[in-house]
């Protein structure tokens, strides 16, 4: 049986380190939690190494910046990142010390850029850093909703039940992300093929059946004049002019939309559009009554916890009304109040939270208010879903049938003439 070194942190807070005899190295960390000690590092031992020399392996074990691996500057993939979470909320959740849970989590972890990531989460908590502080570093892999919470549960003295309501929110955006992408990934193909085609048809084929029919324009039926008009901008240089400008426009409106401004426009536009505007405020409101409910129950107070709230909806228009909402209960008013006047809550979570707060079960009666908007989240996501490709298919069937007819007309009324 293999020989591992092993650094650990023992249940009154000292370091040790030594060997142990195991069947592999997550047998040798189970067997060590059982005698109470958190593994740090470990590694096999070389076959040489007697178990006798126990006390003289401190020297042996690689320093976690060292350790092979574990200098991944990777991007961390959305699913590893689920993963992440998880571990660490289990890890946390069994007991064990912060430092200890990420190393266990880092020795489990298959990809380099996850190895590198918690050593570094690591070894900025074991330098005195806060776990939030060390996450915050991390700006590609942890938002600003994420590094707040943790936050939040350090203040609070409850980190382990606000890893496992992280983990939640992003296993659950996760599928929400993957369906949406899965559900669009077949609309998206036929309409970029069907304008594709219909670019290849205005500008090479419909000149030639045009040539063909040798009519002047005037005689020419009206969908034809239109589409040979269209065909012939796109040949020349004033349509390549006009494409170059439209693609500076988008380009410009695409950075417009990140900065604040244009961000609080284009998300108070989704709220108004229909299917898509009633989608984005169940989900909102769902992820409001459970981060609320989950921050509650840790004992934050309010006043603390809907800034961090704001964070979670992923809208920056009702994000807006939150942090009005926010400052008004800071000067005393109502939570109820405050969002029944912002009015772009729904009056059901309003009178939850107006309850909850007369009774004082206001977490667990946003939790169970989260539960059921989780429920009508997935019918509205499966209502889009279902409506706006069909409506991207007919728009472009449309078109085709236009082109169709404008290039068809002028050979059918040459038969009949004929």
């Amino acid at each position: 049986m293999p020989n591992f070194l092993y650094s650990a942190v023992v249940q009154n807070g000292r370091n040790a380190t030594g060997v142990i005899d195991a069947p592999d190295k997550p047998g040798a960390i189970a067997r060590l939690a059982e005698r109470g000690e958190f593994v740090t590092e470990i590694q096999q031992a070389p076959a040489a190494t007697p178990a006798s020399s126990a006390s003289s392996t401190s020297s042996a074990l690689p320093q976690a910046d060292a350790m092979p691996g574990v200098a991944g500057t990777g991007r961390v993939r959305p699913r590893e990142r689920v993963t992440l979470l998880n571990q660490m909320a289990v890890g946390l959740g069994a007991g064990l010390p912060l430092v200890s849970a990420l190393r266990v989590v880092e020795e489990q972890a298959e990809s380099i850029a996850v190895r590198g990531l918690v050593n570094r989460l690591a070894a900025a908590v074991t330098g005195g850093q806060a776990l939030s502080e060390a996450m915050a570093s991390e700006r590609r892999t942890f938002d600003t909703m994420q590094v707040s919470m943790v936050r939040a549960g350090e203040t609070a003295g409850v980190l382990d039940e606000i890893m496992v309501s992280l983990s939640g929110f992003a296993e659950r955006d996760l599928e929400l992300r993957e369906k949406l992408r899965a559900a669009a990934i077949y609309p998206l193909m036929v309409v970029g093929l069907g304008f594709l085609s219909i670019l290849v048809i205005l500008i090479f084929i419909l000149p030639r059946i045009m040539s063909v029919v040798g009519e002047t324009a005037s005689v020419l039926p009206l969908p034809t004049r239109i589409l040979m008009g269209v065909s012939d901008l796109l040949g020349s240089p004033m349509g390549v002019g006009l494409a170059v400008v439209g693609l500076a426009v988008a380009a410009a409106l695409w950075r417009w939309f990140k900065t604040p401004g244009g961000t609080l426009w284009l998300d108070t536009v989704k709220l108004k559009v229909p299917l898509i505007g009633p989608a984005t405020r169940r989900v909102a409101v769902s992820r409001f009554a459970r981060t609320l409910g989950t921050l509650s129950a840790a004992g934050v107070r309010i006043t603390e916890a809907l800034p961090i709230v704001r964070d979670t909806l992923g809208n920056e228009a009702l994000a807006q009304h939150v942090d009005h909402a926010a400052h008004e209960i800071a000067r005393g008013a109502g939570i109820a109040q405050e969002l029944k006047a912002s009015g772009q809550f729904p009056p059901m979570l309003i009178q939850v939270i107006a309850m909850g707060e007369k009774t004082g079960r206001l977490d667990e009666l946003l939790m169970q208010t989260a539960t059921s908007y989780d429920k009508e989240t997935a019918a509205a996501l499966q209502r889009v879903m279902a409506v706006v490709p069909v409506l991207f298919i007919l728009v472009l069937a449309l078109m085709v049938a236009f082109i169709l007819a404008a290039a068809l007309l002028p050979i059918i009324s040459m038969d009949l003439g004929g």
